[in-house]
Order: C-alpha cells, then sequence, then structure tokens
C-alpha cells in the first residue's frame, strides 16, 4: 500500500479549493491535501506538512505564484510546483516555468491536472534517485 501523496494546495477561494480536490480525488489520486490561502500559511506549510508537490493559484491578495515559487527555492525545497489558475498569459506560464515550476494547469482544463502531478512526481523521483545514485 502506498502513502497518500501531501499536496500543499496554495489558494485563497474557497470554491476552486473545492473544485481542485474534486478533480484530484475523481482521478484516483490518494491525497491528503492541505490548503493554505496566503503566505504566512504557506511559509508554515512548507515547513510543517512538508508537501510531496505544491499546487499554487497564480494571484491572491499582495502574493501570488511568482512569490511562492521564489520562497520554495529560498528555503531549498525541491517540492515540484504546479501552477493551477483561471487566466495566466502565455508568456507568464513560460517565465514561471523557466523558474522552476513544473507544468501549469488552467482551471478550465482540470482534467489534465492527474497528468501533471503523477509526470510532476515521476520525474521528481526520477532527479532524485540520480542524485543518490551520483
Amino acid at each position: 500500500m502506498s502513502t497518500p501523496l501531501k499536496i500543499l494546495h496554495l489558494e485563497d477561494l474557497p470554491e476552486d479549493v473545492e473544485m481542485v480536490a474534486r478533480a484530484v480525488k475523481k482521478a484516483g489520486i490518494e491525497c491528503e491535501i492541505l490548503h493554505a490561502k496566503d503566505k504566512n500559511e504557506f511559509i508554515r506549510a512548507l515547513k510543517e506538512f512538508s508537501p510531496d508537490i505544491i499546487l499554487s493559484d497564480h494571484s491572491l491578495p499582495s502574493f501570488d505564484s511568482h512569490d511562492a515559487l521564489k520562497i520554495v527555492k529560498e528555503m531549498g525545497i525541491e517540492t515540484p510546483f504546479i501552477l493551477v489558475t483561471a487566466t495566466v498569459s502565455e508568456e507568464y506560464a513560460v517565465s514561471i516555468i523557466k523558474e522552476g515550476a513544473r507544468d501549469y494547469i488552467l482551471k478550465d482544463r482540470l482534467q489534465r491536472l492527474s497528468n501533471a502531478i503523477s509526470g510532476a512526481m515521476d520525474k521528481h523521483n526520477l532527479e532524485k534517485a540520480n542524485r543518490r545514485a551520483d
């Protein structure tokens, strides 16, 4: 039996929290989801929850996905980061992937989320195995 995936979801809108949780469960991903709605909760969750994967909305009050990814990197956390947002320009999506995000999913295309999570975790686990082998 595998351990449930620990997902940290940074999102300020309760209805979007529910929508993403339903998409993950519908995809059959066994997981525990911790919701953070602001910067302080996000930082605390990174320290205390130790997520396997991070899902982040782009725009929150006084905080955005760029800031969230920067905090993850500054803390030395190598957890896969996926942008899950309603709207984002293609330029922004490319820029955040260049900064280290694994993928981005538009909220009206959540059926892609399970593949994005699986792909990000597979790549992350392969990178960890390669580092151990070196």
